[in-house]
C-alpha cells in the first residue's frame, strides 16, 4: 500500500497539480468525447493521470469497470453519477478536494452551473 501511495504522490507532483498550464504535448493528447474534454497528462504501464472538463449539462459516456482511483477537484462542481441499475448519486466537489473512488460502472453528468475540472490518477 505504501508503494502505491508513493506512486500516486509522484504522479501528482509530475502533473503540476495546482494549476500548471498545459504544454504543447498535453494539448496534443487532448480529446473531446461525448460532452467532456479529456487531457492525458501522464500514461505508462503503471499509471494514467488525466484531466477531465465537463461543461454545465454535459454527460460522459457510460464508463464500464472504471478502476480504483484518486480524484482531485480543480474547481468547485456538482456532479451526478447515473448507475446501470437506475440509481443516481449526487456528488458535490470543492476546489482542492481529493477523494478515493472504488471501481465502478456509471455515467457522469455536470448538474452544476459552471464548468467542472477534475484530475484523476489511476494505478494500473
Amino acid at each position: 500500500m505504501t508503494k502505491n501511495f508513493a506512486i500516486v504522490a509522484v504522479a501528482i507532483l509530475m502533473t503540476g497539480f495546482f494549476g500548471k498550464p498545459a504544454t504543447a504535448q498535453e494539448k496534443a493528447k487532448g480529446e473531446k468525447t461525448s460532452g467532456r474534454s479529456v487531457t492525458v497528462l501522464v500514461e505508462n504501464d503503471r499509471v494514467k493521470v488525466y484531466e477531465g472538463r465537463f461543461s454545465p449539462g454535459e454527460k460522459s459516456p457510460q464508463m464500464s469497470n472504471r478502476p480504483a482511483r484518486v480524484e482531485f477537484a480543480m474547481t468547485d462542481g456538482q456532479m451526478r453519477n447515473h448507475y446501470p441499475d437506475g440509481k443516481t448519486e449526487d456528488v458535490t466537489w470543492k476546489a482542492g478536494e481529493a477523494k478515493w473512488a472504488e471501481p465502478a460502472t456509471y455515467q457522469q453528468e455536470n448538474v452544476g452551473k459552471t464548468e467542472f475540472r477534475i484530475r484523476v490518477v489511476q494505478l494500473k
